[in-house]
């Protein structure tokens, strides 16, 4: 498959309508893939209504994967005197795991420019080594406690640390958050009569939206045959102002300008992907030496010393078993009919798993009908592993097989942004 990647800017104030919000006009902190598949989809019949076999092959055959579209952090560039200051959109962007910890009062990396002066942070720690020697050592062991106590409190301010969520992206070697706090306001409405087109009285609504300028990113992959059509498409789309997304589109709402970059090719990412993964087990294996950590428990008919990878979801994945019941995680014998043979669940042990599940709503505006009630585990869940190799070989057969998975996705409806997924995100060992 090719993968791009792409950024989209509003160029005008954006709607995305968050289903079940509780104040009633709540605006979501990303685009999902229903949202950009379908805002293309109606600009592509507009623009070529007779290119029916075109549009089944981008947007009806599954072989291109419309991504969520990720916040993206901004970075303030030039003098800090001058008030006309540039804002520059980062890439790539992923989500926090829900492992990830920040002080409960001054929450964010520590040094982000693209906060305002004084609201920097006291720094991001990953508690999923902390956790991994408490799944390891024996229950009565002091370690695994002091594992986790070292996770307890902030570095800083001595504050107590609690659970972050969001975005981030990299800017050399500095986390930036993304913080949509400041790009959303309100607006308000007046409700219109249908039969005199003028307006109804005490019929006043607000929505929540987010300023122009506001940048998302997301790979979005296709097929090696889709690709070139996709690409032709979104390049001579992408900046006419003819592309709309989200609510609110008849009333100004919604205009986006789409940038594609081809991503470099599937080798170059294969030893990049190959030396993520040792690194990951190196500096998992290090941590846990440091705390005289046991390895796990080998259970019958597993021989080999162990390897540890951690599953990170870049975006909601919805995962049935046999009997078509929706998985609130991905366990041992998940895991092992996602890789296909010869792995089996005796191979592999779940040593940790921090996940959510959330309810996945919408509506298909190609058919006109509302989408089915489904259930995801939710973005930035996270699940960790450790696998028996019984060589090299062995463990470079699991490695291409974890490479196929995050290169296709996992679960259903991944031509929707669904089943996005990060083998051993570097973020776990970058941020101790």
């Amino acid at each position: 498959m090719k993968t791009f990647a792409l950024l989209l800017e509003a160029r005008s104030p954006l709607a995305i309508r968050a289903d079940h919000a509780p104040s009633g006009f709540g605006c979501l902190d990303y685009l999902p893939g229903t949202s950009l598949a379908g805002g293309l989809a109606s600009l592509f019949r507009l623009l070529y209504p007779n290119e029916r076999d075109e549009f089944k092959r981008l947007f009806l055959s599954g072989r291109v994967q419309f991504p969520d579209l990720l916040l993206t952090p901004l970075i303030t560039s030039g003098d800090e005197q001058n008030e006309m200051q540039q804002e520059i959109p980062l890439s790539p962007v992923y989500p926090l795991p829900r492992t990830a910890q920040s002080c409960k009062r001054h929450p964010g990396f520590q040094g982000d420019n693209g906060r305002k002066q004084g609201e920097s942070g006291h720094g991001v720690r990953d508690a999923l080594f902390a956790w991994a020697i408490f799944a390891l050592q024996p229950d009565d062991e002091p370690q695994a406690i002091k594992a986790l106590k070292s996770q307890r409190s902030c570095e800083v301010c001595k504050a107590p640390m609690q659970s972050i969520t969001g975005c981030y992206a990299r800017h050399g070697t500095a986390f930036q958050l993304a913080d949509y706090r400041g790009r959303r306001r309100l607006q308000t409405h007046t409700g219109i009569d249908r039969l005199r087109g003028t307006v109804q009285e005490e019929i006043l609504y607000n929505r929540e939206v987010l300023d122009e300028g506001t940048c998302f990113w997301g790979l979005l992959k296709a097929s090696d045959e889709e690709a070139p059509l996709l690409q032709r498409f979104i390049e001579e789309a992408g900046h006419s102002g003819l592309v709309r997304v989200g609510t609110g589109r008849t009333r100004g709402l919604g205009a986006v300008e789409l940038t594609l970059t081809p991503l470099q090719e599937a080798s170059a990412s294969w030893e990049h992907f190959r030396e993520r993964l040792l690194t990951f087990d190196r500096k998992l294996k290090d941590y846990l030496a440091t705390y005289k950590a046991p390895e796990p428990r080998k259970s019958q008919g597993q021989r080999g010393e162990p390897f540890y990878f951690a599953l990170t979801l870049c975006s909601p994945t919805i995962l049935c078993d046999e009997f078509l019941r929706y998985r609130g995680r991905i366990d041992e014998a998940a895991l092992a009919e996602l890789l296909g043979p010869p792995f089996t669940r005796e191979d592999l042990r779940a040593l940790h798993m921090a996940a959510t599940l959330h309810r996945v709503t919408g509506w298909n505006d190609l058919w006109g009908l509302p989408r089915p009630v489904e259930y995801a585990i939710e973005r930035g869940s996270v699940f960790l592993f450790a696998y028996w190799m019984r060589g090299d070989a062995d463990r470079d057969e699991l490695i291409k097989a974890l490479f196929r998975l995050e290169e296709e996705g996992i679960g259903r409806r991944r031509n929707e942004g669904f089943g996005s997924v990060r083998i051993s995100d570097p973020f776990h060992f970058e941020v101790l």
